[in-house]
């Protein structure tokens, strides 16, 4: 027995070496699939058929028939069901397999057809035929699957989101429910193999574990701080700063209006944003609507003056001018209001509408000012609130107001991680 070993980048190729070397009669004896290369494991995958021909004595056609039906099938269905064969290689596999059905008609004994001399040999021919001739079929199918699900969109919206947790894998459908709502790659990707390693697979197939789950893990990355209003005996100078046009005026407005209404009517209000005429009048609008002293200073010495003049309130709040993060003079100038000696506490306001690049480019420009807090605004003007997680990554400062519209004093929310978890990433409705 001539006994050779072939090694192919698949079977369709690996069949027709051997069929080029040792003949159609070469008996398949075993595969396995091996690595080669200098990168071990990682080399490339090859396949490697041991085949045989006996050169001494010849079997009867019907059972070199049969044992080459029987080793096609066995590799041409392992191989298909394992992916390892490309649309090219079923094709070839497919065309052996009615080659072989054809022989194998042509090659059983007429007695077999003709009477019941041998029961058993006619038996084995028949469940051969019958495992070759579907061999085609099973093989068509499982091809067709593959291309179904490769052409398939990911995104499919006949899905539903039931079908699309047990069709896809688990960091797959976290990332994309992620991404969905405008959390960025990094962090979708990073909270995706998380639950990955935590997540049990069989909630992972029910919707309210997964959401629950995101939920949980957003809530434990998100950095809050409680309004503290009452708690600190000392007057609190807290100053509003940020870029222009994101509500520090009418944000101020808020927490004033809200502390009116919930602690005292100490209070008094300081703008040094004499920039724009429009914010000195909003703000002392705002004082006398709510009965506050509003004092308009132009240099640092003025703001050591009213602060002085307003020692007995128990909350001090400042206005201060829109500076954008690329302009580094004006934003030294706003800074050198804010000695240290003062204890003014900054709270950088940033809209929720910018734009991820933006933001981070912002908060890298005023932690110069060791922001105590960062205060969202305009989350009513956005679709999609993954900016309020993204930014936390690179945010050294917790969040500790959100608002939702214009309206003084209704549209503040005091932050809060849960809420803002299901806010980032809404619940899924039935």
């Amino acid at each position: 027995m001539q006994v050779k070993i072939f090694e192919a980048e698949d079977m369709a190729s690996g069949l027709r070496q051997i069929r080029r070397e040792l003949g159609p009669d070469a008996l398949i004896l075993s595969t396995r699939t091996i690595k080669n290369g200098a990168l071990g494991v990682l080399g490339k995958k090859t396949l490697e058929i041991t085949a045989a021909i006996d050169n001494h004595w010849e079997e009867k056609p019907a059972t070199q028939v049969m044992k080459a039906g029987q080793a096609l099938a066995h590799h041409a269905y392992s191989a298909a069901q394992a992916g390892d064969t490309s649309q090219n290689d079923s094709a070839q596999l497919i065309a052996d397999a009615e080659t072989l059905k054809k022989k194998i008609d042509s090659t059983a004994p007429p007695s077999l057809s003709q009477s019941n001399e041998n029961p058993a040999l006619r038996q084995e021919f028949d469940e051969l035929k019958d495992m070759v001739k579907n061999l085609a079929g099973e093989l068509s199918r499982i091809n067709t699957e593959k291309v179904q699900q490769q052409v398939s969109p990911p995104n499919n919206p006949l899905l539903s989101l039931e079908q699309k947790l047990r069709s896809t894998k688990k960091n797959n459908i976290v990332e994309e429910i992620l991404l969905s709502k405008g959390v960025n790659q990094e962090t979708a990707n990073i909270i995706a193999t998380f639950a990955q390693e935590h997540l049990p697979s069989e909630e992972m197939e029910d919707v309210n574990k997964v959401y629950g789950f995101i939920h949980e893990t957003i809530a434990d990355i998100l950095n809050v701080t409680p309004s503290d209003f009452g708690l600190e005996k000392k007057q609190r100078r807290m100053a509003f700063i940020g870029p222009t046009g994101v509500g520090k005026t009418t944000t101020l407005a808020k927490i004033a209006a809200n502390y009116l209404a919930t602690q005292s009517k100490s209070i008094a209000l300081i703008t040094i944003d004499t920039y724009r005429i429009a914010a000195v009048e909003q703000l002392k609008v705002y004082g006398e609507i709510m009965h506050l002293p509003v004092e308009v200073v132009l240099s640092p010495q003025q703001l050591i003056d009213a602060l002085e003049k307003h020692n007995d309130k128990e909350l001090i709040l400042i206005d201060t001018a829109g500076r954008s993060p690329l302009d580094s003079l004006s934003i030294e100038e706003i800074r050198s209001f804010f000695t240290e000696d003062l204890d003014i506490e900054s709270h950088l306001v940033v809209s929720a509408t910018t734009r991820d690049s933006e933001l981070v480019e912002t908060l890298k420009t005023f932690s110069s000012f060791a922001p105590r807090s960062t205060i969202f605004t305009k989350i009513d003007e956005c679709s999609s609130l993954g900016v309020l997680l993204n930014t936390q990554i690179h945010n050294n400062s917790p969040l500790s107001y959100i608002t939702n519209g214009q309206r003084v004093p209704e549209d503040i929310l005091a932050a809060d991680k849960r809420y803002l978890a299901q806010l980032i990433i809404p619940p899924v409705t039935e």
